[in-house]
């Protein structure tokens, strides 16, 4: 367990009155060694930033390329010689393609959040009739251009969850669609177009962010866009987490239990019911934006909390909330069944889980934002 930062400061600033010197500013980097670790007591956000993305950014962003690309290999392989199991491959290549793409989601910021390029790989619900009636029926080309000019509802991890499941008829149904049924051989190329074309998408996200790319890294970490001042990234950052946590809350969980249509239970409004994969794509969303809240093993939003001495009740408030995170996580893990069964079949589950998110987010979107001095930036009906 890391020395809060607080104690550590404490023990800094006597010991520097007691020299007749003056205590550390706050954006000068000084490091105290507990068990191993090292965190901040005069606590630089530079240095918050830099491990930000060196820890989690950027390896994660080439997570997901190589996921794509193993993605890109399994439906090439499907597409070839379709058997149960080339599916069985192609959809937990599929599965961990999803888990890659939402780990990234705390940091669609700027340049990144700008150029759409998540929008091309994940946009649900997708366009089904739109795929079925101008693109499997239709006679152009289907390749990487042609999709590009499409909209990005009918394509990316979306798309490719409707030709790779179907809930009702089961992996023979979906093997007969791509063998014998008709339009079979579109579908077989709609396929490996949509896993390469995600493909491109990934490469082009690790380009902003690389030094041989954009290098966007960079000025994530100096924060350009704000004329040098840190709290600008640390600010956007923030601002994220907590968006994505609300579209937890109002949108992927509170729209199927019903909070957003009035009471009525909506099992049809689950973010991915093709493959049942909705509730695994909510845990890994709440858990990156716990690494991103914790700045992964190295300094994050949690220390610098506990630098200014943040506290809620008796406890440091970075305790607080990542004691919620893992809370909500558990409700999260405790939910019986995919989660268009459970709202159905185990609506408390769902609910405590909803709840442990709701607290999450009053703690992140009140307390957090005020101690920090931050400004929410987004609109607080965003959830949809």
């Amino acid at each position: 367990m890391k020395t809060p930062v607080w104690f550590v400061l404490l023990v800094v600033l006597f010991a520097s009155v007691a020299c007749g010197g003056t205590p550390p500013r706050a954006d000068v980097a000084a490091t105290a060694v507990d068990a191993g670790s090292v965190v901040p007591s005069g606590f630089d956000r530079l240095v918050m930033l830099e491990n930000v993305t060196e820890q989690l950014i950027l390896p994660g962003h080439e997570a997901l390329l190589q996921a794509l690309q193993e993605l890109e290999t399994a439906a090439v392989a499907f597409a070839g010689a379709p058997d149960q199991a080339r599916l069985d491959a192609v959809q937990d290549a599929w599965l961990a393609a999803n888990l890659a793409r939402v780990a990234l989601l705390p940091y669609r910021l700027g340049p990144v959040d700008d150029s759409l390029l998540h929008n091309r790989l994940d946009n649900r619900p997708p366009r089904t009739a739109f795929i079925d009636g101008e693109i499997l029926a239709g006679d152009a080309p289907i390749d990487v251009a042609y999709l590009d000019s499409i909209g990005s509802s009918s394509v990316g991890l979306g798309a490719m969850e409707y030709l790779l499941f179907d809930p009702e008829g089961g992996d023979a149904a979906v093997l007969e669609t791509f063998t014998g049924a008709e339009h079979a051989d579109r579908r077989r190329e709609l396929l490996v177009a949509l896993a390469q074309a995600a493909t491109t998408k990934a490469e082009a996200l690790l380009r902003i962010w690389s030094a041989d790319g954009d290098n966007y890294a960079q000025g994530f970490i100096a924060a350009d866009m704000d004329e040098g001042e840190y709290q600008g990234s640390m600010n956007m950052l923030a601002n994220q987490i907590i968006a994505d946590v609300e579209d937890i809350v109002n949108s992927r969980l509170g729209k199927p239990l019903g909070k957003r249509t009035n009471g009525e239970i909506r099992p049809d409004l689950v973010e991915a019911p093709y493959s049942g994969a909705s509730l695994p794509r909510i845990i890994a969303t709440l858990e990156a934006e716990r690494a991103a809240f914790a700045g992964g093993e190295g300094p994050g939003l949690d220390d610098y909390l506990d630098f200014i001495g943040a506290m809620s009740g008796e406890e440091p408030l970075s305790q607080v909330i990542l004691r919620q995170f893992d809370a909500a996580l558990a409700a999260l893990r405790a939910i019986d069944g995919p989660l268009e069964t459970a709202v159905q079949a185990n609506p408390a589950q769902v609910e405590s889980a909803y709840q442990e998110t709701l607290s999450l987010l009053t703690l992140l979107k009140a307390d957090m934002v005020n101690q920090l001095g931050l400004t929410l930036t987004f609109n607080d009906n965003d959830g949809d």
